[in-house]
């Protein structure tokens, strides 16, 4: 009896000390979480970031579905997009990372997994994940606040109905672009800011080209990943509920999941 009693008032209290510190379980540098593994409520879709940047499902062409590749995930027919409001914390300057798993069997053109819309002159985004050329390349787009673009590419058959891992990051030198864990592609950069504004982050779509397909575990952080944890999170997974304080406390999610009474 004992037990029982206090395995569930030791997860309560593990549960409420991860999300009582800024960001995923103690991790500042990630600004959105989007795990979809619960079914959206009022086309809501929340992030776990602790940066409360939700999400609002934009047309009825959202739907959600248990085979994700992690849990749940959000199937997309082709109509409909993710919007998730401005916030300061989603304006990437100095470093960056994107990560988006996806599949899809439809070959598309000009369409961003995800990216945040620019609202002044000049290109109309600011960064993004992106699916082209009939779904044969996959890129990482940043843009500088003069309009300069880089976009390192991989070419390839996304539309294999198989499970993809994208990823970019930058570093204030470089721009990479990652596949299914792997470096794919790079631009050296080196001295360039991330244009910044006040538009939305948008998951789906670019303009009126939606993408058509399921979607999982959004992530964006404000630090450049390396090629280790990019690797690490094709392979295992994010590190979401790591969290040591003063050097005195570690605990992990596998520790709620695998205690045993």
């Amino acid at each position: 009896m004992l037990k029982q009693i206090l395995y569930p008032l030791s997860t309560a209290v593990i549960i409420a000390l991860l999300f009582s510190i800024k960001g995923v379980a103690g991790d500042p540098n990630t600004v959105l979480y989007m795990s979809f593994d619960q079914e959206p409520k009022k086309d809501v879709v929340l992030d776990g970031s602790g940066y409360e940047n939700h999400g609002q499902i934009v047309g009825r062409g959202v739907k959600w579905t248990r085979d994700g590749k992690f849990g749940g995930a959000l199937e997309f027919d082709g109509t409909s997009k993710i919007e998730v409001e401005h916030s300061d914390s989603l304006n990437f300057k100095e470093a960056m990372t994107a990560e988006i798993w996806f599949k899809t069997k439809v070959p598309q053109k000009g369409r961003f997994f995800i990216y945040k819309v620019h609202t002044g002159g000049g290109r109309n985004y600011e960064w993004g994940l992106y699916l082209t050329t009939d779904s044969t390349n996959l890129s990482f787009y940043v843009v500088d606040p003069k309009d300069v673009v880089v976009y390192p590419t991989k070419g390839g058959d996304w539309k294999d109905n198989n499970w993809h891992f994208l990823a970019g990051t930058y570093d204030g030198k470089t721009v990479k672009c990652y596949v299914d864990g792997e470096l794919a592609a790079s631009k050296d950069w080196p001295g360039h800011k991330i244009r910044a504004g006040d538009g939305p982050v948008v998951i789906g779509t670019w303009g009126g080209n939606f993408f058509a397909g399921i979607l999982d575990e959004v992530r964006l952080c404000n630090v450049a990943r390396d090629d280790q944890e990019i690797k690490s999170d094709y392979e295992n997974g994010y590190n979401l509920f790591a969290l040591n304080l003063k050097g005195k406390l570690a605990t992990t999610w596998t520790l709620i999941k695998g205690s045993e009474y």
